[in-house]
């Protein structure tokens, strides 16, 4: 699981669902908040001695950001076989890299999500409602727009950014 704004959601969503979740980082910087969402564990991606333990172990990665130089070996080193990447970003250049071979032998899904359907939308609310789903929230009144973008440019928001009236 990628911490950020849909990936605080989806340690929520899969622990309350009662998964074991593991946050996956390039860097420190959300050890906390992981640990607060409710991660069991906490992987910093760029060093390799953390990723060992972990390789061939994940059922499922919920991916929540694609980025340019994306390595898509590391993570479905991380899955195993029969498991699922799960796509939720949507990145603004072609998905390239992919290692096929990786994919085709250790049969990984690789699927993605965008929205469900009306009915679907409404069985998440209630789902969210039940087991107590709710964003983290940076709240700034309307008149600070500029301080909130700002804000959102330096990667401080945890999670979400709402402007008020």
């Amino acid at each position: 699981m990628i911490l950020g704004g849909l990936g605080h959601f989806g340690v929520q969503w899969a622990k309350a669902m009662g998964a074991e979740v593991v946050a996956l980082s390039s860097s420190d910087r959300k050890r906390d908040d992981a640990k607060e969402l409710g991660c069991d564990d906490y992987v910093v991606t760029s060093d390799p001695e953390q990723i060992k333990p972990h390789l061939g172990t994940f059922t499922h990665i919920l991916c929540t950001h694609i980025s340019e130089d994306f390595d898509w070996k590391m993570y479905f080193d991380l899955i195993d076989t029969d498991g699922y990447f799960i796509m939720v970003a949507l990145p603004e250049k072609a998905l390239s890299g992919i290692p096929a071979m990786t994919l085709a032998c250790r049969q990984i899904a690789l699927v993605g999500s965008l929205i469900g359907s009306p009915r679907m939308i409404e069985d998440m609310l209630q789902f969210a409602a039940k087991h107590n789903v709710k964003p983290w929230l940076n709240k700034y009144p309307m008149k600070d727009c500029n301080e909130a973008i700002e804000a959102f440019r330096a990667g401080k928001p945890r999670y979400r950014i709402i402007l008020e009236n």
